[in-house]
C-alpha cells in the first residue's frame, strides 16, 4: 500500500513540474526573418538607344584602275592608274531599337537600326583623267540577329543580317580624256539607288544600370556593285567602272531597356539571409 503510495506522489509531481516548465520563456534566439530572393541581372526585354561612329571603305582601290572603255575611248596617255587620294572616312549617326531573350547564359534577340552618314568617298585628278568621282552613302540601315554570351551584365554578341544603304554616286561636272586621239568630256548622271547587302559582325555591351547600357560594335557592310558609264555626248563613246561598296563600321551606343510584355525577369534566383 505504501509502494503504491509512492508512485502516486512521485507521478503528479512530474506532471506539476512538466507543467511548470512549459511555462518558462523559450531562451533561444528566433528565426531569421525571411528576405525576397534578389533576381539575377537580366539582358531580357525591349530596348531602343542612339549610336554613332565611322564608317570606312574596306578598299582604297580606283574604281578608274578596271575601267572598261569602248567606241575610241580613252584616257590622256593611254594610261588609267591609282593615282588615289581617296577620302574614305565618313562619320554616322543614328538610333537602334531591339529585343533581348536571355536562357540562362545565352542571349538571343534581334535589332534594326537606322544612320545618317556623312561625308563621301572622293578620288581626285587619276592619272589619265582630270575630275572628281564622290560615292556617298547618305544612309544606312540594318535589320540582324544577335547571339551571344553573358557574364551578368557585360555581355559579348555576334551579329548578322541584311543591310540596305542610300548610294549616291555623284561625279565632277567633267572627266577629260579623249576619243580617237581628240580630246574630248565624258559625263554621268547622279546615279541615286537604295540598294541592298548583308553584313556581319561583333560586339560587347555592358549594363551601367538596371535599364541603361552601353555597347561598341563592328559591323562589315557589303552593299554590292554599281556599275556606271561614262558618255561623250558628241560621239556616244565613254567608258564603264564597277564599283563595289564594302564598308567598315565602327560604333558606340547606348540603349535603354524596357520590361514591357516580360513581367518579372525570369532565370535562377539567389536568397539572401
Amino acid at each position: 500500500m505504501l509502494r503504491k503510495i509512492l508512485m502516486t506522489t512521485v507521478a503528479a509531481s512530474a506532471m506539476v513540474g512538466s507543467a511548470y516548465a512549459a511555462d518558462i520563456p523559450s531562451r533561444r534566439p528566433p528565426p531569421p526573418a525571411y528576405v525576397p530572393p534578389v533576381p539575377i541581372f537580366t539582358w531580357t526585354g525591349f530596348y531602343v538607344g542612339v549610336n554613332g561612329g565611322g564608317m570606312f571603305r574596306a578598299n582604297n582601290r580606283d574604281d578608274f584602275a578596271n575601267a572598261v572603255f569602248f567606241g575610241g575611248a580613252a584616257p590622256f596617255g593611254g594610261v588609267v592608274a591609282a593615282n588615289n587620294s581617296n577620302n574614305n572616312g565618313r562619320f554616322l549617326v543614328g538610333g537602334q531599337a531591339g529585343v533581348n531573350w536571355q536562357i540562362n547564359q545565352f542571349v538571343l534577340g534581334i535589332e534594326g537600326d537606322g544612320q545618317a552618314v556623312l561625308g563621301g568617298n572622293d578620288n581626285f585628278n587619276n592619272l589619265g583623267f582630270f575630275g572628281n568621282n564622290r560615292n556617298n552613302v547618305g544612309f544606312l540601315g540594318t535589320v540582324r540577329g544577335r547571339g551571344g554570351i553573358a557574364f551578368d551584365r557585360f555581355l559579348v554578341y555576334g551579329t548578322g543580317g541584311v543591310a540596305f544603304g542610300d548610294s549616291n554616286n555623284r561625279f565632277g561636272n567633267t572627266f577629260v580624256g579623249t576619243v580617237g586621239g581628240v580630246p574630248a568630256i565624258f559625263a554621268s548622271n547622279t546615279n541615286n539607288s537604295t540598294r541592298v547587302g548583308y553584313t556581319v559582325g561583333a560586339g560587347v555591351e555592358y549594363a551601367f544600370l538596371d535599364n541603361w547600357s552601353v555597347k561598341l560594335e563592328y559591323l562589315f557592310v557589303d552593299l554590292g556593285r554599281n556599275n556606271r558609264t561614262f558618255l561623250d555626248p558628241v560621239t556616244g563613246a565613254g567608258f564603264a567602272i564597277n564599283h563595289r561598296e564594302q564598308d567598315h563600321v565602327i560604333r558606340a551606343g547606348l540603349n535603354y531597356r524596357f520590361n514591357w510584355g516580360f513581367g518579372a525577369a525570369p532565370g535562377p534566383v539567389v536568397a539572401r539571409y
